[in-house]
């Protein structure tokens, strides 16, 4: 069973519990914490046969929680816990991005403006430098709860940000609690960074293990079925994002505003998994010019991996829950072990053919 560290008081259960918050701005922050445990959910594989015949109950897939990457033993889970890092999407801040390529799983949010920003997940991978930092959002509070107490790493955030963060799961590993931030490339705001290595040598001590599997993953043997692809566009926001097909790399290889997007440390961005999540986007509790991803309750997916799309509903019914993918059967969509993006796109821009999927190009005759 998988213990959370408990909510700092009533305000935070209050806003897990009916999925809101929000907010903006990059003012100082402070933070509490306390003490839980973790172990590593698996998934389990059981076929039963007739009264008369024998049950097999297959030994569960040990993995890497956040990428599905099979290991040979549970000695091999690194007993770290996840890193939640905000990273800058302005346009000034593009040219360093450094960590986005070695993140296990990244969500791009829209924040004001209809701007985005990325909530990158390291658990699997270190990088050195992380960055551009910038701050956080209160939707990140009922997205990153399942991930069991991550440190997270932002540049601070308003008065009612930071109250509802220091409330929250979430480990306040900013600037104000955590040492070996600088600014480097890039000009001001857009030039804050630290590493991950860094965060976690400054881990509390009562800090919990690493986080639990999130997502379901193929079997070896199992395959993907679903509709040839080369890609997709989407709108995120005001972000024009495309994802394409790379059979050489077996990833879709991202680019936004018309052109590649690269990691200055790790090169062209790719993901194994890419997911078109439709959300609705509704104003911040503590500052209403901020949008807010509601990231409990249920919406449209379209779920690419391995060149293939499968179309479907993500569920979720409590923050404590990690988001779940079904197809259209009702039945459950597995990943490719691998790093995986989450697009959490506007249903109001989905409803305005916010989402292109590309046609597979037809063999030659």
């Amino acid at each position: 069973m998988k213990l959370i560290r408990p909510f700092v008081g009533l305000t935070a259960l209050a806003l897990i519990a009916a999925a809101c918050g929000g907010g903006g701005g990059d003012s100082a922050d402070t933070t509490t914490s306390s003490t839980s445990t973790t172990t590593t959910s698996t998934i389990k594989a059981t076929t039963t046969t007739s009264s008369t015949s024998t049950t097999t109950t297959l030994p569960p897939t040990i993995r890497q929680p956040l990428t599905g990457e099979p290991l040979e033993s549970e000695d091999q889970i690194l007993q770290r816990s996840a890193l939640v890092a905000k990273i800058d999407n302005n346009p000034a801040a593009v040219p360093n991005h450094s960590g986005l390529g070695a993140a296990d799983i990244v969500f791009e949010e829209v924040v004001e403006g209809r701007t985005t920003r990325f909530a990158a997940v390291f658990h699997s991978q270190s990088s050195d430098p992380l960055g551009p930092i910038r701050s956080g959002r209160t939707q990140d509070i009922a997205l990153f709860t399942s991930f069991n107490s991550p440190l997270f790493v932002w540049s601070g955030g308003n008065a009612g940000v930071t109250r509802l963060i220091d409330e929250s799961p979430l480990v306040n590993m900013g600037p104000n609690h955590a040492t070996g931030y600088y600014r480097g490339p890039g000009s001001a705001p857009h030039n804050l960074y630290t590493s991950t290595d860094n965060i976690w040598l400054q881990a509390p001590a009562d800090q919990p293990g690493p986080p639990a599997q999130q997502y379901q993953y193929l079997e070896e043997g199992e395959t993907v079925e679903g509709t040839p692809t080369t890609g997709v566009k989407v709108r995120v926001g005001y972000e024009n994002v495309e994802w394409t097909w790379n059979p050489d790399r077996v990833k879709f290889d991202r680019s936004q505003r018309g052109s590649p997007h690269n990691d200055k440390t790790f090169g062209r961005i790719g993901a194994t998994n890419v997911i078109i999540m439709g959300v609705q986007y509704a104003p911040s509790a503590v500052d209403r010019r901020s949008p807010e991803a509601q990231t409990i309750g249920e919406g449209p997916i379209w779920v690419f991996t391995d060149g293939q799309l499968r179309e479907g509903t993500w569920k979720r019914e409590y923050a404590l829950f990690a988001i779940e993918f079904f197809d259209a059967d009702g039945k459950p969509m597995k990943l490719e072990p691998g790093n995986t993006w989450i697009e959490l796109t506007d249903q109001v821009d989905i409803d305005k053919g916010g989402v292109q999927v590309l046609e597979a190009i037809p063999p030659s005759p």
